[in-house]
């Protein structure tokens, strides 16, 4: 198998972890609007809630974050603020899951993750759609994936436009770019190969970290970049990604305190990795082995363990025929019976 479970404890830790990471957030948010009524709203197919309080003669709602069982759980019992102990038991927790054998990110790649966290990437619908999404698939799905398929030191972060100028309506914008570049953590932009054309990538000097903003493409082909207003950003479109970032969830990375962030759906992120492995340029071969091995080894996991999301994320794919002939030309590449299995499985 290419991956090894977790203790069980290992997993209530991380449950646990997630739960206050969560809580953790919407306290930021409630600290600014310590009154007022829970509202939701539908966007997209997801439901993101609000805390709504009446300011003189206007009404104004603040975000408080994407809906999920930790999160409804909480607005239910509406507890205090927590203090800043709950920053150290995180941390411990963190520490804790480590020692147990949970993946852990690098501390340059968890500040970097932070701080887009703390600036509001994720809170308006930013989704981590990198290797860093597939080490965190391995925490969150209860297993540790052999170490081949991991590590690289490029961050990743999707938004569809669309759900960006919905959330920023109410929960204001955020600019990004002045986060990073004014962190003092030595970023800059990545100069477009046009000159005329605005960045869509932020690295750090001397190093190789840096942050790819990225954005769903629709219509004719086109590298031009997308300027991403609810994040004060540009993005590089990419087919396929709206089939990627739809329903995303919530994830928490370890390392620190713990980062909140969204991930996509771990199905639909390995039929996305084998339809990447084949688009993949021979200058590009490593990365297309990568692609391949990381899309196989979920979804040899999740036909294990969840074999219905398989079907789900199959299924949202068959309106796409160049698709899911490019994806079936993939799995013959994964291992005979893996690849059989699915085969047999896929209508």
């Amino acid at each position: 198998m290419p991956f090894q479970r977790l203790p069980e404890s290992v997993q209530t830790l991380y449950a646990e972890l997630l739960e206050q990471t969560i809580q953790a957030e919407a306290e930021t948010a409630l600290l600014k609007a310590p009154q007022g009524t829970f509202v939701s709203k539908a966007i997209k197919g997801g439901t993101y809630w609000y805390l709504q309080r009446t300011e003189g003669d206007r009404r104004r709602q603040h975000y408080l974050g994407r809906e999920s069982p930790s999160l409804l759980a909480w607005i239910e019992q509406v507890r205090e603020a927590r203090s800043g102990d709950d920053e150290t038991q995180r941390a411990n927790l963190s520490s804790m899951l480590t020692a147990g054998g949970a993946a852990t990110e690098s501390a340059p790649v968890v500040k970097v993750l932070s701080l887009l966290a703390e600036s509001g990437v994720f809170r308006m619908g930013g989704v981590l759609v990198g290797t860093q999404a597939f080490v965190a698939f391995g925490n969150m799905l209860g297993v540790r994936f052999e170490k081949q398929s991991l590590r690289t030191q490029d961050v990743d972060v999707a938004q569809d436009r669309a759900i960006g100028i919905a959330l920023s309506q109410e929960a204001g914008t955020v600019d990004v770019r002045e986060a990073l570049t004014g962190s003092g953590l030595g970023f800059f932009p990545v100069p477009a190969l046009d000159p005329r054309r605005p960045s869509t990538s932020f690295k750090i000097r001397g190093r190789e970290l840096r942050v790819d903003f990225l954005t769903p493409l629709f219509g004719p082909e086109s590298d031009k970049a997308i300027f991403l207003p609810a994040l004060g950003v540009s993005a590089h479109p990419l087919r396929l990604l709206d089939y990627l970032i739809e329903n995303p969830a919530q994830a928490v990375v370890v390392g620190g305190t713990g980062v909140l962030v969204n991930v996509p759906d771990p199905a639909r992120f390995a039929f996305h990795k084998l339809w990447v492995s084949t688009r993949r340029s021979v200058s590009e071969q490593t990365k297309a082995v990568k692609d391949l091995r990381q899309g196989g080894d979920l979804l040899e996991l999740l036909l294990a363990d969840r074999p219905g999301d398989v079907d789900r994320a199959w299924e949202a794919l068959l309106a796409r025929p160049a698709v899911v002939k490019s994806i079936r030309s993939a799995i013959r590449r994964l291992p005979p019976e893996l690849g059989e299995t699915l085969s047999s499985r896929l209508p």
